[in-house]
């Protein structure tokens, strides 16, 4: 039995999944899904409105790699996301080479339609092939120039941290450009994720969770 926490627009969260967000857990496609949901209707809700920004789920991003009709992929998700018209596009990268459930590390891709690159973010390294494979891909559908690694993401100090590091990560690159839209991805700070970091965003997402399945549970009984 794993009961269902917590329904958030097209997000579900299931009791394993919220388990995910304890200290040395791997966390899943849900639980990144779920934060991807969170920022595009609250946290940034006014920037995706007026196109800046753009949060892909994770199950997309895993389509749209492994995908192997350009055709397909375009009618099916470029087309309707409207990716050309938005300046800053959130992609999160899985490891995992089948559509199957898994994978054992995540980065990150951000599309700059500002100055037509692709910019790769990774606390461990590995996974820039994954990197290669989905710009390769759709580099000429979305008019890119170049792929980019940042060198200056922290590393992660273990073998779970990769998908907070991942959301930690872009987070605060939104909440900069949210302050300073001209920005340059690479001027941004990205030293202040560190361990502690790591451990108050897993509580932080943790505590998020509950609270809106209370509130949830409260309007339920309205």
């Amino acid at each position: 039995m794993d009961p269902l926490i917590l329904s958030f627009n097209d997000s579900l969260v299931y009791q394993s999944d919220l388990s995910l967000l304890d200290e040395g857990k791997w966390l899943n496609d849900r639980i990144i899904g779920f934060v991807f949901d969170y920022f595009e209707n609250e946290v940034f809700k006014k920037e995706c409105d007026q196109n800046l920004f753009a949060f892909i789920n994770p199950s997309t991003v895993q389509y749209l790699k492994l995908c192997e009709s350009l055709d397909e992929a375009a009618t099916c998700f470029l087309e309707p996301l409207n990716l050309k018209e938005k300046k800053i596009v959130f992609l999160p990268l899985n490891s995992n080479p089948s559509f199957d459930a898994g994978g054992s590390h995540w980065s990150f891709l951000v599309v700059d339609n500002r100055n037509s690159t692709i910019k790769h973010l990774d606390s461990i390294g590995s996974n820039f092939k994954e990197a290669e494979i989905f710009y390769k891909k759709y580099k000429k559908f979305l008019n890119l120039k170049g792929l980019e690694s940042i060198k200056s993401f922290p590393e992660q100090t273990n073998s779970s941290d990769c998908g907070a590091y991942s959301i930690a990560g872009i987070e605060l690159i939104a909440e900069y450009l949210k302050r300073k839209t001209d920005a340059n991805l690479t001027e941004i700070k990205y030293e202040l994720i560190d361990e502690n970091y790591i451990s108050d965003l897993r509580k932080k997402y943790k505590n998020l969770i509950l609270l809106l399945s209370s509130l949830e549970k409260t309007k339920e009984k309205i």
